[in-house]
């Protein structure tokens, strides 16, 4: 039998036919469309037809399909309650799927909350019995499991790292309405933002970066922080030590076991490890301290295998 998967992110998304063991067997990769959310669900239900066209299936040799969405998620329901990137609200996204693509099992959860559901079938995070999954990317999102369960909360929307407080003396502002998060201080948008700042402040690192090639990103300040550049260096040493204040204030609460860490940013995981290390010596408590901070090998693929063991569970 087959698993059908959906991966629907901010700027991109990912339909894909894979099999029990996680395997991809064919995929498709599309710009997500943000205008309305019938016509991004028609292009997602249209990519679907397309790959099980080209590999000879109907609807009845899957065994369901999941779908990882971000934003909030009322995961019984099937329906999409809000995603602040494209400004939807209550969208029938198993219903709409159900109907236009003949599965019987349709199912959806909270991206991130599926990347934790996918760790525990696929990766590390059957090593584990509590342990939190975190993405560090455009913004800062975060998964509790704890006894092995997905913790939800009262409302069903626990795990919403990116909105501890972690600076109060000079809180940026954050998406969210509010300022000091950890996704303001802590995310790739962060890293840019800091990166920019510092090649206008520092005539010695914008010539560093023109004289490297590097754009004025995350992605060359992790090259230049790699050289050794101390600029670099000092602002992953920033990203760093907010990261490891909000993961302090995880083990504080939680006891966890491990941090697993995906998205963009945890291709520099390396190079934020001993900062995040200080600030959580620094911050959590004592006893609580050794736990692995790790990046997923799930890599990019997480939200996807994520909704494939949205339906296998």
């Amino acid at each position: 039998m087959y698993i059908a998967a959906l991966d629907i992110g901010g700027t991109k998304t990912i339909a894909a036919v894979l099999d029990e063991k996680g395997t991809i067997l064919a995929e498709e990769k599309f710009p997500s469309v943000v205008t309305g959310y019938q016509t991004h669900l028609g292009l997602c239900a249209e990519s679907m037809r397309h790959l099980m066209q080209q590999m000879g299936l109907a609807a009845d040799d899957f065994i369901g399909l999941g779908v990882a969405l971000p934003g909030i998620v009322n995961n019984e329901e099937g329906v999409l309650i809000y995603a602040p990137y494209a400004d939807w609200e209550n969208v029938p996204v198993a219903e709409f799927l159900r109907s236009s693509l003949g599965f019987t099992q349709v199912q959806c959860e909270n991206d991130v909350n599926a990347c934790a559901i996918g760790e525990q079938r696929f990766g590390i995070g059957k090593n584990y019995t509590d342990f939190i999954w975190m993405t560090v990317s455009t913004g800062v999102g975060g998964a509790v499991v704890a006894d092995s369960k997905l913790v939800r909360g009262g409302y069903g929307f626990a795990g919403e790292l990116g909105h501890l407080k972690v600076e109060y003396k000079k809180p940026a502002h954050c998406p969210c309405g509010q300022y000091g998060c950890l996704e303001a201080h802590g995310s790739g948008t962060a890293l840019i933002r800091e990166t920019r700042k510092r090649a206008l402040d520092s005539t010695a690192f914008a010539k560093a970066l023109e004289e490297t090639g590097q754009n004025p990103d995350g992605t060359g300040c992790a090259a230049l922080a790699r050289a050794g550049n101390p600029d670099a260096l000092d602002i992953m040493d920033q990203i760093g030590t907010y990261l490891g204040r909000g993961i302090s204030y995880c083990i504080n609460i939680l006891n966890t076991q491990a941090v697993v860490i995906g998205g963009g940013v945890a291709a520099s995981l390396d190079l934020l490890l001993p900062s995040i290390r200080t600030s959580v010596q620094q911050n959590a408590f004592k006893r609580m301290q050794n736990i692995d901070i790790i990046e997923t090998p799930l890599g990019y693929e997480a939200a996807l295998l994520g909704a494939v063991a949205l339906v296998l569970k």
